[in-house]
């Protein structure tokens, strides 16, 4: 079945709507966060008359998708790090101010906390976030960072830390 977004009603999507590499429902994301993090070759194929979802699976390697076989987007077709899809310390956690999670452990390590929550949230105000068009879930980091904060701190006092820690999260969050 084709679908085309309803310019009028976004929530027009058919129930069966769902990732066509792991089956996952996904969730809604506006046409412009993949417009703005497709790199080159792959915004040529991006319809943005197309509903598109994040794939949330940590384990799928599709990013967005359509209800169309020619609109799967994955990790290798962004120009960024997708959170919920990669293990590394390297990967940003807040992609509007530049935290990552090994920041945010360096941080904790060093100081026994963290307080990007609340230096997040006050550049949220002034000068701003732009989620929308640098994260590529399309919604605001706040969950995901207060999330690897509690993961964080369980593993702070332990040397090495293991990037295997992350992999056994079947939910995508920390």
């Amino acid at each position: 079945m084709e679908y085309r977004k309803n310019l009028d009603n976004k929530d027009s999507a058919p129930a069966e709507f769902l990732c066509p590499k792991c089956g996952n429902k996904g969730a809604k994301v506006g046409a412009i966060t993949p417009k703005s993090l497709l790199n080159g070759s792959s915004l040529q194929r991006f319809d943005e008359e197309r509903a598109y979802r994040f794939c949330k699976s940590p384990k799928c390697s599709a990013v967005y998708f359509s209800n169309s076989a020619s609109s799967v987007f994955t990790k290798d077709d962004l120009r960024v790090k997708v959170t919920v899809k990669e293990s590394s310390l390297d990967v940003p956690i807040c992609y509007c101010f530049g935290y990552s999670r090994q920041s945010i452990l360096d941080e904790m390590k060093k100081n026994g906390g963290s307080k990007a929550v609340k230096e997040i949230s006050a550049k949220m105000k002034d000068p701003g976030c732009f989620c929308e068009t640098s994260n590529p879930e399309g919604r605001c980091c706040l969950k995901n960072v207060d999330g690897w904060i509690k993961k964080a701190g369980k593993i702070a006092d332990f040397e090495p830390v293991n990037d295997s820690v992350f992999d056994s999260h079947s939910d995508g969050t920390f």
